[in-house]
């Protein structure tokens, strides 16, 4: 797709110059704001996550995974309802939710756009998308199921669903498989989420 207008258009199109298609996400690290809003609004790109998008882009968990790469520090992780978000199945939260794991030794400036936290995470808890690191989908829903808020269970308990039923999971038997041992923190209120998702699984 080529954007009209852009001065600077050449340095963003393939190295083919018969080819003027532009990159699948753009930032501010790309184009001035004022020329991405101008392309907003004559209908050119749209804004997905911290970029814009050319819109024969489709959306998808890989598009929206690398439109949080200029929020993410690195070595960082897409993690809880941002990581839902990606797989398409919450609202895009206010904040990003990002972790990073223990000894990873990553320094970010705050933000009120993104929350970052140390976890023990391993590769396998991971997948690659857009170029970036998310969480899996039973992943994310063991992470949330732990740590949202207790008042959250009214949006909560379908999310948790809708991320097994994505991680092609038919019951809550490996969820709760990781949430058993004692030590995990908010074991408690992670169990009993579960059991009511188990009870949403069998009933679907």
């Amino acid at each position: 797709m080529k954007i009209s207008g852009f001065t600077n258009l050449g340095s963003l199109s393939t190295a083919n110059p018969a080819c003027s298609r532009m990159p699948a996400t753009l930032s501010t690290a790309d184009l001035p704001l004022a020329e991405l809003m101008c392309a907003r609004l004559d209908g050119e790109v749209y804004p997905l996550g911290e970029c814009w998008c050319p819109i024969d882009e489709i959306d998808s968990p890989n598009l929206r995974a690398a439109s949080l790469a200029p929020l993410l520090p690195r070595r960082a992780i897409i993690e809880r309802h941002s990581a839902a978000w990606v797989y398409d199945l919450c609202p895009e939260p206010a904040q990003h939710e990002f972790c990073v794991d223990l000894g990873a030794r990553t320094h970010a400036q705050p933000s009120p756009r993104r929350h970052l936290r140390e976890v023990v995470c391993p590769t396998d808890d991971t997948a690659e998308l857009g170029g970036v690191r998310v969480t899996t989908p039973i992943r994310t829903a063991i992470d949330l199921a732990r740590w949202a808020a207790p008042n959250a269970d009214d949006h909560l308990l379908p999310l948790l669903f809708a991320l097994l039923r994505y991680g092609g999971f038919t019951d809550t038997t490996q969820a709760r498989a990781r949430c058993e041992a004692r030590s995990i923190p908010h074991r408690g209120i992670a169990l009993r989420r579960l059991a009511a998702v188990e009870t949403l699984l069998r009933s679907d």
